[in-house]
């Protein structure tokens, strides 16, 4: 079986456990169509990566504790946000090009960076990139939706109906916890989603993630490493967890 096929059954673990709350196994086995032996090599993966608990034949969600609002985020870890934001910015020609901007403290600080830039034309879902591109001389459109105000982004069938309709040239993407995840990661079911369709329509797919994101985890994987083109860090280029990636995707440190 393809590695993204048995990501895709312990993804789908993970959305039963979060509307069961508690499912035992051969709960599981009749829900995913396997085997007892796979669905417990599964769980015992998803305990590993802190996800899930095991007990008695059974399964749980951990509950993970929430992330503060994104607000909040703005200033933690802000210079080398920063220097992220810089160095995404050298990857954009001098061209006219199409760009998907994710939601996310880091995304935001790219957008700052992108009042340096015209003949642009820029989609995002981010209140917080909308804010920071107000005076841009670039061409801006936001997705609609319903507004998250612990994200600060709009989410929901418009944005993700929205990726379906067109196709940019770059998105840039941020990321939750990736510890003991094999890709790119979200603590929301909606913000996956929707991470998903902006990857699936763009011609580069650039990763920000900051080395704090090394070591949280996450509830949901969006897409495994292969799927991205670039991930740019700040993150020892020597550490074992980065040279994985590295043997996925290209990797830019700073």
């Amino acid at each position: 079986m393809k590695a993204t096929e048995i990501q895709a059954r312990r993804n789908a673990i993970l959305t039963l456990l979060k509307t069961e709350h508690t499912m035992t196994v051969q709960q599981l086995v009749r829900q995913c169509h396997v085997s007892d032996e796979t669905i417990r090599k599964d769980l015992r993966v998803l305990s590993q990566q802190g996800l899930v608990t095991k007990e008695f034949g059974k399964a749980s969600l951990v509950t993970a504790s929430p992330l503060p609002p994104v607000g909040q985020r703005t200033d933690r870890f802000a210079a080398e946000k920063q220097a992220l934001a810089q160095r995404a910015l050298q990857l954009l020609p001098v061209d006219p090009v199409t760009i998907a901007l994710d939601q996310g403290s880091t995304v935001a600080a790219l957008a700052h960076e992108l009042n340096q830039m015209d003949n642009k034309i820029i989609v995002t879902s981010s209140l917080l990139s909308l804010l920071a591109l107000r005076n841009t001389h670039n061409e801006l459109y936001s997705t609609g939706g319903k507004y998250s105000p612990s994200d600060m982004s709009f989410q929901g069938n418009s944005p993700r109906d929205l990726y379906q309709q067109i196709h940019v040239d770059f998105c840039f993407l941020g990321s939750s916890g990736i510890q003991g995840r094999q890709g790119l990661c979200s603590s929301s079911f909606a913000d996956a989603e929707m991470k998903r369709e902006m990857i699936n329509n763009s011609a580069i797919k650039v990763a920000l993630v900051d080395a704090s994101k090394f070591t949280q985890t996450s509830l949901v994987q969006v897409m495994p490493w292969t799927a991205i083109d670039y991930v740019i860090t700040n993150m020892n280029p020597q550490a074992p967890e980065l040279l994985a990636i590295a043997a996925q995707t290209k990797v830019l440190t700073i």
